[in-house]
């Protein structure tokens, strides 16, 4: 029994060191060959003159080698690492890292959201999001270059914010026999996979909104009051996050979903 203990105990042994050196590295190495050619394009592209791969080796050295620059990339390292993106979200992390490192300063509360969203979905959900948000917004140029079909568009800009009307429902409140379902179902399920997730980071908000208003119509000559409650459900995200869908779609570049 001890033998087979142990055997057991081996083989565990071995397929932990081969699954760390043939799995875990390999994919590492990928995701870190993402972000490491990212950021270099990006200081490149601020270089003003002499761009070449020795100077851009030492400006590199140089960024790493301050605290700050340091504390940043190593951060940026981190979450590449543990990416469920294989080349979108490696891509937009050395992009946005790069951008910090050459104005020396860590990561803002801005930055930070966009750090996460790369870090939380994979390449599928990233272009999901982009595809579905884009087609938000060329509904709203959609019904700006033909206005008579704003009525069939439920998306709309207010606050600086991209509204989607999910649901709108009016209840005669003398019905009693009716009622309404409050909650919003799954956005993976409504739209496309990736929603869900985009949502729980805060970049899109659902609000459910009750009002009641009287309508006062004639009916066979008598006047009634007739008292309604308006339900709406809708979906809200922030324009100031619209940089996300430059980014997954400049990081997307050369690859098949």
């Amino acid at each position: 029994m001890d033998i087979i203990s142990k055997s057991s105990s081996s083989i565990a042994s071995s397929l932990a060191k081969s699954f760390a050196s043939n799995v875990i590295e390999r994919w590492t190495q990928r995701r870190a060959e993402k972000f490491f050619e990212e950021f270099q394009n990006e200081i490149m592209k601020n270089r003003q003159g002499g761009d070449n791969f020795v100077h851009i080796a030492q400006e590199v050295d140089k960024i790493i080698s301050t605290e700050i620059g340091s504390e940043v990339v190593f951060d940026a390292y981190r979450r590449v690492s543990l990416a469920k993106s294989k080349v979108i979200g490696p891509r937009i992390i050395g992009l946005l890292t790069a951008e910090i490192c050459l104005q020396n300063r860590v990561a803002n509360e801005f930055e930070e959201a966009i750090f996460s969203f790369a870090e939380t979905l994979n390449d599928v959900e990233m272009i999901n999001v982009s595809n579905v948000l884009n087609k938000w917004l060329e509904s709203i140029d959609l019904y700006k270059e033909k206005p008579w079909l704003r009525k069939t568009i439920d998306v709309y800009i207010q606050n600086d914010e991209l509204i989607y009307l999910l649901e709108r429902n009016e209840l005669n409140k003398n019905n009693n026999t009716l009622e309404l379902y409050l909650n919003i179902d799954s956005l993976d399920n409504l739209f496309a996979v990736g929603l869900d997730k985009f949502k729980n980071l805060g970049f899109i908000r659902e609000r459910v909104n009750q009002s009641i208003y009287n309508d006062e119509r004639d009916s066979n000559q008598y006047s009634r009051d007739e008292s309604y409650q308006l339900t709406t459900k809708t979906l809200s995200f922030p324009l100031k996050y619209r940089r996300i869908l430059t980014l997954v779609s400049q990081m997307s570049r050369g690859i098949e979903i």
